[in-house]
């Protein structure tokens, strides 16, 4: 019967060299996903045997085989075989092996193996996101902690990586908490598209079969279905390029954070510290401590956008329906999906084991005339010129300090007066005291009024507002993951009472 498997049009067996060619690679990474590919054949099953297409007795002997395969791939003794192509034909022909082609042979009706590869790596993705929206939640849980922590803890903010303005570590913090929080509700979307049933859409065309697409939708835990089945099978990748999208973003914002530290983990920033079990030394200099875990965060960015592009490329010149280069995205379901877990569970452990050198941010925060904004909002409030003048009047107060060698903390009233002159030919009164205040890095922090300033109190309330969205992700989170257990659930109790009856 081996020789009658999958014959028809053709006459000859692949060459040695375009079986290679066309399925080595590809059954490594088809055997990721056998326990998804014997699920989806189980549902595939009970519909066939509901809607009277195949009996009850046909159904629990193809189940019984089903199940027997599970438990060889469990145990590590069902391996996926290059002659017979792919992750579905090596399941279907251990299952005709088991019954006969008789019954066996069965299996595949109204079906085809375009919208079984759908399926099977829906049944995944939605999975992997789920996994991924666990880790993310709990990232976005450390950095929260650690706002509170630090709503006093000064620190210099850039631009350009030059000294800006003076921030709180705290403002930082929720800084990327709301960048996660976008990461979050963009893969939470692409969820929407991957849990749909595409299942029944067959090689394009749908079936003559009285098949019942909803059935299977139920049985898979499915929200719906992807309806025209021409587009079913077009658009396979489309949903993995947009998660892969989504994907490369959060890696730029663990890239970007990778990037913050780095610099500050040096010895000219010296702005914290990594833990010893999240660096490494040198193999030649003794002294090393060196940030390869965030390093390699940045590498590892590269490829996950590397994939994006992959996909991108291979769908952008395809006509509708199913074609053989879109294998060549599956890879990128396991590289990319594995890749961001663990750089999630990276990246929670070592920011929370951060050592804050709260002095030295202080002393970057005072350093560099950070406050000359505050300064020139002041002196326009106080005086009422514009703060295009105000903008002038600090600016060269500002290169008349660096000329003299002076310290933001050294600029007196005088140096102000000097400046004004120079800019508007008059001196401005200002207080002594007013220009010490208004200067101050601190002082200068809270006296931030506008909505998503650094102002503790401002922070305060972010903290609040972020923790209560992620709590409610969290909750609808366990929800789709609740949803599926329990179909799974029921799915494995109607299959037990088949074989039980």
């Amino acid at each position: 019967m081996e020789d009658k498997f999958l014959t028809g049009r053709l006459e000859k067996k692949l060459t040695k060299e375009a079986l290679e060619f066309l399925v080595l690679d590809d059954i490594e990474w088809d055997s990721k996903i056998i326990e998804e590919d014997i699920t989806g054949n189980e549902a595939h099953t009970l519909m066939l045997w509901k809607t009277g297409i195949i009996s009850k007795q046909e159904a629990k002997k193809i189940l019984g085989a089903l199940e027997k395969v599970r438990d060889l791939h469990r145990e590590g003794k069902f391996k996926l075989k290059p002659e017979f192509e792919d992750v579905h034909l090596n399941v279907e022909k251990f299952v005709i092996d088991e019954v006969g082609m008789e019954i066996g042979g069965k299996l595949h009706t109204g079906r085809s193996r375009n919208d079984q590869i759908i399926l099977d790596l829906r049944l995944r993705l939605r999975k992997e996101i789920n996994e991924i929206l666990v880790l993310l939640a709990k990232v976005i849980r450390t950095f929260l902690s650690l706002a509170e922590e630090h709503l006093e803890t000064v620190m210099p903010g850039y631009t350009h990586l030059q000294h800006a303005q003076p921030i709180t570590l705290a403002h930082w913090f929720t800084a990327y908490v709301e960048m996660f929080l976008r990461d979050f509700e963009r893969i939470e979307k692409t969820y929407q598209f991957v849990n749909l049933n595409p299942l029944g859409a067959c090689a394009l065309a749908g079936t003559s079969w009285p098949i019942s697409r909803e059935e299977t939708a139920n049985l898979l835990g499915f929200d719906g279905i992807q309806e025209n089945s021409l587009d079913v099978v077009t658009s396979r990748g489309e949903e993995l390029a947009e998660l892969l999208a989504n994907l490369s973003i959060l890696m730029v914002h663990l890239s970007r954070l990778s990037e913050d530290l780095i610099l500050w983990t040096t010895y000219e920033f010296g702005m914290v510290t990594f833990d010893d079990s999240y660096a490494m030394t040198s193999s030649i200099m003794p002294q090393k401590k060196n940030p390869d875990v965030v390093e390699l965060l940045r590498g590892k960015t590269s490829m996950v956008i590397s994939q994006l592009l992959l996909s991108l490329c291979l769908m952008k010149g395809l006509p509708s329906g199913y074609l053989k280069d879109l294998q060549e995205t599956k890879p990128a379901v396991f590289k990319v999906t594995e890749t961001v877990k663990r750089s999630l569970q990276v990246v929670n452990g070592l920011v929370s084991t951060l050592k804050i050198n709260k002095q030295r941010m202080f002393e970057l925060a005072v350093c560099n005339f950070s406050t000359a904004t505050d300064l020139a909002d002041f002196l326009t409030r106080k005086t009422g010129i514009p703060f295009r003048v105000s903008h002038s009047i600090v600016g060269t107060l500002v290169r008349n300090a660096f000329k003299e060698r002076k310290k933001a903390t050294e600029v007196n009233i005088e140096d102000l007066k000097k400046a004004s002159k120079e800019v508007i030919g008059k001196e401005i009164s200002v207080s002594e005291e007013e220009l010490k205040k208004v200067l101050n890095q601190t002082t200068s922090i809270k006296l931030k009024k506008s909505l998503g300033s650094p102002n503790p109190s401002e922070v305060s309330k972010i903290i609040e507002k972020n923790r209560k969205k992620i709590e409610e992700k969290e909750k609808n989170l366990q929800a789709r993951i609740n949803k599926l257990l329990k179909a799974e659930e029921k799915l494995q109790s109607i299959i037990k009472e088949v074989l039980k009856s």
